[in-house]
């Protein structure tokens, strides 16, 4: 299942991006793969396509007290996120 999903961030682009890289080992254990994210002008907001075989799987992961102090400390506004919507098909040019 893929889908589309937007935050605030506070910390820019490249710290997510970072922060991206520092939750590989948990996304692997939990069966989330990133496929794509942009953000807007200032770097405030991300907009990212992810893609996962068990959607309760990966809210788990997003719930683990490591996690969410990860995503805090990189500057992610955790109220902020919300799914757009589930994505059926995609291409990336």
């Amino acid at each position: 299942m893929k889908f589309l999903s937007t935050f605030k961030i506070s910390k820019g682009f490249d710290r997510w991006l970072q922060l991206v890289d520092d939750l590989q080992p948990y996304m692997d254990e939990y069966g989330y793969k990133m496929l794509f994210a942009s953000t807007n002008d200032d770097e405030t907001v991300v907009y990212d396509l992810g893609e996962t075989d068990d959607p309760e799987k990966a809210m788990k992961m997003l719930s683990l007290p490591e996690v969410i102090n990860m995503r805090k400390e990189a500057g992610v506004d955790l109220e902020s996120q919300e799914t757009l919507s589930t994505i059926s098909k995609h291409k990336v040019w």
